[in-house]
C-alpha cells in the first residue's frame, strides 16, 4: 500500500509548515469519470448480516435499492408521497401517477413549492403504485402495470410508454393542437401533452405499441408547440460524468439527441435556451433545447491539516498550551456511528497539531489512543461479538451500517455525516502508521464504498448519496416526507468527500479518490450557493442571508434539532474541517460578518456552537480573526462542541491569518 496522503499529512509534521489544501494524487493533469462500473470493488461478504430495516420496498428485482435519492419516496415506505423534478412535482397513485407545475411562495423562514395534482393519469390494466425498475443519480423509470414511467432532474418532462401499447384516463380533457400536441389550461398553468405514437381524445389516452406520451408545464414565455417541437427521446438513463482539470466540471447527459431541459441562469450559457422560463424555489430556471448541461465549479483538494506556517510566537504558545490540556483530559468516545466516529475525528485533529508544532511524544500517544479505537471500528467480525463500533452489512438496502446506529442510520440516514468523520480518522490515522491502514482497509474500503461507490455495482449504488445535478448531498434514506429529501449539515457532507478523497489516498484507490474529489468540489461550492451565501433576491419576504434545511420542494430556516438561530448557521460549519477553509473563506466577508451576528443574537454567547461561529467569523478579515481569536482563548469548555477542541478552535483561527 503506497500511502499517497502522506505527502499531505506529513507535511504538518514539518515545523509549522503544514499544507492547507495540499494536492492528492491525480491532481495534477486531468482525470475523468463516469457512472461505469465497479471493478474489484471490496467484498461485503466480510460483514455480518445487518438486522431487517424492516423497510417497504418498491424495487425491480435487478436493481440496487435507490436509497439517499431525490426520487427515493417511490422506492421505498408508504406509497404515495411526492418527488420533484423541478419545477414539476410527482406522485404514484394508484395504478397511476398526479403531477403538476409547482410555484414557489416565500415567507419571514421558508420559500416552499408544495405538490400539485394538477394532473392525473391512470393506466388500462396497472394497479398499485408501481416499482422503481431503473434508477441513477440523475433519474429514475417507475413501472406500473404496462407501462414505464421516466422521470429525470433537470428535464421538465413526465414521460411514459408502454411497448405493447396501452390506453388511460386522463383526470382533465386536453383538445388537440395539431402536430402531435395536446393541451389542457388547469388553474392559471397550462400543460401540454406531447405524443409520438398514440392519440388523444378528451380524457382518454391511447399509446401505440412502443409509443411515447410527455406531458409538460408550458413555460412562462414559451408555448406548447415550440416545447413539444424540441422535445427529443424520453430521458431514460440519463446520468453524469466529471472531468478534473483547473476546474470540476459536471457533465449531464439527458439523451443522447437533444430533448428539453431546465437549468438554472448561471448554467444557461452555450444552450439553446428560448423556450421560456419557469419559477422555483431556487430562483428563474431557464428551458433549453439540450442533450446534455455541463458546467464547472472551482476545484477544492482534499486537506487533512491547516496552514500553521505564518503564526505567531504567542499564537504558537496558546495552541501549544491548549494542546497539553486537550491532550491530558479524560477520552469520552461514544460507541455510536454519529458521536463515536467524531470523537474519533477530534483525535485525529489533535495528532495533526502535535505533529505541526513538534510535539513528538503528545502525537505518539494520542495516535495510540486513536489506533485502538480504530482497530475495534476495523475488525470486520466485530458486530459478530458486540453490538457497538462495528459494522454489518444490510443485502437488501445494500449498503453498511454501522452499530450503534444513529438518527435512523439503520434506514440510511445520514450515511456520509457519519462516516466521514470515522475515514478521516483512518486517514490520518493510516497515513502515520502503513501498519494500521493494512489491517483496518478492509472494513474502512467497505465504509467508503458505502457513501462514494465510484461506479455500478450489485453490492452498492455509485455514489448513494450525491445528486450531480443539485451538485449535493441527499441526507434522508428513504424520504418519508411531503416536501421530497432534504439536507441540513451541508458542511458535513463536504467533510465527507474530503475523508473519502483522503482514504483513497492511503489505499491507491485512483477511482474512488477521483470521484470524491469532484463531489468535495462540487459540494463545497454548492454548501456556498445554497446555504451559506444564496442568491434570495427573488425573493424579498424571506428574512435571513443564509439557509439551513434544503428539500425537494422547500429551503428552510430551521433546523432537525433546534430552533436557535445559533444552530441554523452552526450546523453548516460543524466540524470547522480543513479542505473547507478556502470555500468558507470564498464567502463574502460581509455576508460571514451578518450571519454570525443573527447566529450569535444579543447573549453573551449563544446556546450552542459558540466554537464553530467563531470559526467562521475569523475568516472574514484581520480584525474579525483578532475578536474571534481573544473570544476563543476565555470560551467556556462546556461552549466548545463534542468534535472540536480548543486547539483545534485556536489552531483553524491562527491559520485563518
Amino acid at each position: 500500500m503506497r500511502a499517497g496522503i502522506v505527502a499531505i499529512i506529513a507535511a504538518s509534521a514539518l515545523a509549522l509548515g503544514a499544507c492547507s489544501g495540499a494536492a492528492a494524487p491525480g491532481a495534477s493533469g486531468t482525470a475523468s469519470g463516469g457512472p461505469g462500473v465497479r471493478v474489484d470493488g471490496p467484498d461485503p461478504s466480510i460483514l455480518p448480516a445487518a438486522a431487517d430495516a424492516a423497510v417497504a420496498t418498491r424495487v425491480g428485482e435487478d436493481v440496487v435499492p435507490p436509497t439517499n435519492r431525490w426520487y427515493s419516496a417511490l422506492a421505498f415506505g408508504d406509497p404515495g408521497l411526492p418527488v420533484f423534478p423541478t419545477p414539476l412535482s410527482f406522485q404514484a397513485v394508484d395504478g397511476g401517477f398526479a403531477a403538476g407545475l409547482t410555484r414557489p411562495v416565500a415567507s419571514e423562514n421558508a420559500i416552499v413549492a408544495p405538490a400539485v395534482t394538477d394532473v392525473t393519469v391512470t393506466f388500462s390494466g396497472a394497479s398499485g403504485y408501481g416499482e422503481v425498475t431503473e434508477a441513477t443519480p440523475v433519474g429514475t423509470t417507475l413501472t406500473l402495470g404496462p407501462v414505464d414511467v421516466v422521470l429525470a432532474q433537470g428535464v421538465p418532462v413526465i414521460g411514459f410508454t408502454a411497448a405493447g401499447g396501452t390506453e388511460a384516463t386522463l383526470s382533465v380533457a386536453f383538445v388537440d393542437a395539431g402536430d402531435g400536441v395536446a393541451t389542457a389550461t388547469v388553474g392559471e398553468t397550462a400543460y401540454g401533452l406531447a405524443l409520438d405514437g398514440g392519440s388523444v381524445d378528451g380524457t382518454s389516452l391511447s399509446l401505440d405499441p412502443g409509443g411515447t406520451a410527455q406531458l409538460f408545464a408550458v413555460p412562462d414565455g414559451g408555448d406548447a408547440a415550440a416545447f413539444a417541437a424540441a422535445l427529443g427521446p424520453l430521458a431514460r438513463g440519463a446520468d453524469a460524468s466529471f472531468t478534473l482539470d483547473d476546474a470540476a466540471t459536471t457533465t449531464v447527459t439527458y439523451a443522447d439527441e437533444p430533448t428539453v431541459v431546465a437549468v438554472p441562469a448561471d448554467r444557461a450559457e452555450g444552450l439553446e435556451c428560448a423556450l421560456g422560463t419557469y419559477a422555483t424555489i431556487h430562483g428563474t430556471y431557464s428551458v433549453c433545447a439540450a442533450a446534455e448541461a455541463s458546467w464547472d465549479v472551482s476545484l477544492v483538494e482534499p486537506s487533512a491539516s491547516l496552514d500553521l506556517s505564518g503564526i505567531t510566537d504567542p499564537e504558537r504558545e496558546a495552541i501549544a498550551e491548549a494542546l497539553a490540556a486537550d491532550a491530558d483530559a479524560a477520552l469520552e468516545l461514544p460507541a455510536d456511528t454519529y458521536f463515536g466516529s467524531k470523537a474519533l475525528y477530534r483525535l485525529a485533529n489533535l495528532v495533526q497539531v502535535a505533529d505541526a508544532l513538534g510535539e513528538d511524544e503528545v502525537a505518539a500517544r494520542l495516535q495510540r489512543s486513536l489506533a485502538e479505537q480504530l482497530d475495534l471500528w476495523g475488525e470486520a467480525d466485530g458486530c459478530a461479538a458486540r453490538a457497538e463500533r462495528c459494522f454489518t452489512y444490510d443485502p437488501t438496502l445494500r449498503g453498511v451500517v454501522g452499530l450503534a446506529t444513529a438518527f435512523g442510520s439503520e434506514q440510511f440516514n445520514d450515511h456520509h455525516f457519519h462516516y466521514g468523520y470515522l475515514l478521516y480518522a483512518a486517514a490520518v490515522a493510516g497515513a502515520r502508521d502503513s501498519e494500521l491502514a493494512e489491517r483496518i482497509a478492509p472494513v474502512m474500503d467497505l465504509v467508503a464504498e458505502d457513501i462514494a461507490a465510484p461506479g455500478t455495482s450489485e453490492a452498492f449504488p455509485v455514489r448513494r448519496a450525491f445528486d450531480p445535478v443539485a451538485g449535493h448531498s441527499w441526507a434522508s434514506g428513504i424520504s418519508p416526507f411531503a416536501d421530497g429529501n432534504n439536507q441540513e449539515s451541508s458542511s458535513e457532507a463536504v467533510l465527507a468527500w474530503n475523508a473519502v478523497a483522503l482514504w483513497a489516498a492511503v489505499t491507491d484507490d485512483d477511482a474512488l479518490g477521483d470521484s470524491a474529489r469532484w463531489m468535495l468540489s462540487a459540494e463545497s461550492e454548492a454548501a456556498t450557493r445554497l446555504w451559506l451565501a444564496p442568491d434570495l433576491s427573488e425573493f424579498p419576504e424571506f428574512a435571513h442571508g443564509i439557509v439551513a434545511i434544503e428539500w425537494g420542494a422547500k429551503r428552510d430556516y430551521a433546523t432537525w434539532f433546534s430552533a436557535e438561530p445559533a444552530a441554523m448557521l452552526g450546523i453548516q460549519i460543524i466540524p470547522g474541517q480543513p479542505a473547507a477553509m478556502d470555500p468558507l473563506a470564498a464567502v463574502p466577508a460581509e455576508s460571514i460578518v451578518a450571519a454570525v451576528d443573527e447566529a450569535w443574537g444579543d447573549a453573551n454567547l449563544p446556546a450552542m456552537f459558540a466554537d464553530y461561529l467563531l470559526m467562521y467569523r475569523a475568516l472574514a478579515g484581520d480584525e474579525e480573526r483578532a475578536e474571534a481569536w481573544e473570544a476563543a482563548i476565555s470560551l467556556p469548555d462546556d461552549a466548545i462542541d463534542d468534535g472540536d477542541t480548543r486547539t483545534w478552535l485556536l489552531a483553524w483561527i491562527a491559520a485563518a491569518g
